[in-house]
């Protein structure tokens, strides 16, 4: 004799299985926003795609991004190229922001002063860094929304001959900077990206890191 199954009991057994079901998929969301995030591994894993380091020669010049808190690790990486025979001069942007004060120097200096300075300590000789103007750029307006894309104009505005530079800027911001220069830049020009540290290394790495494909997607149909 088989027993039949109440057929008021369906629905429950129905909203029952639904609510495990997202119950789980809440847990699985928990643990990926929350602890894989968190881990530098998986944030580096998410951001490879953002990386490019591509230089294989000697270039004439090396450009550092400007801005963030990651500069003077930029910085950094062009005075490594410098020295070990990579490139002939550093070329950072003009920038008259305050920037900290100097207790040597007893005086606030500004962010390219200070960024000249941090060449010099590092051993670049400062005949051969050179900055690059806004003067007459035309993207100035969109500094703050477009920044490395008016960076990318300026620098092919002042040195258009330029044979070959590479960019030194942040792991996840190599393939947005290589896209812009090589968008600015003649075709005359071969530009390359040197990466200031590995994705797993870099000061960056716990930047939101959905924002840099964003600006990715957005320079790659502003950048023409």
């Amino acid at each position: 004799m088989t027993s039949s199954q109440n057929p008021s009991d369906l629905p429950t057994a129905g909203k029952s299985h639904r609510w495990r079901i997202a119950c789980a998929c809440i847990l699985v969301l928990w643990f990926v926003s929350t602890i894989l995030l968190s881990t530098t591994w998986f944030r580096a894993w998410l951001s490879y795609p953002l990386h490019v380091s591509n230089m294989t020669e000697k270039a004439e010049m090396a450009y550092v991004m400007s801005g963030g808190h990651a500069y003077w690790e930029r910085l950094h990486a062009a005075s490594d190229l410098y020295h070990m025979g990579q490139i002939q001069k550093v070329a950072i942007k003009q920038d008259s922001t305050t920037s900290q004060y100097d207790f040597a120097l007893k005086r606030s200096q500004t962010r390219q002063q200070r960024a000249i300075r941090y060449l010099v300590a590092l051993g670049v000789p400062e005949n051969c860094i050179v900055t690059v103007s806004a003067s007459g750029n035309t993207m100035l307006e969109s500094e703050s929304m477009l920044g490395s894309w008016w960076e990318a104009q300026a620098f092919a505005a002042e040195f258009p001959l330029t044979p070959h530079v590479v960019v030194s800027t942040s792991s996840p911001h190599t393939r947005r900077s290589l896209l812009c220069f090589q968008r600015a830049m003649p075709a005359s020009c071969k530009v390359s990206v040197y990466a200031a540290s590995r994705p797993e290394h870099g000061s960056e790495l716990f930047n939101p890191i959905w924002l840099e494909y964003g600006k990715l997607a957005v320079y790659w149909l502003v950048a023409r």
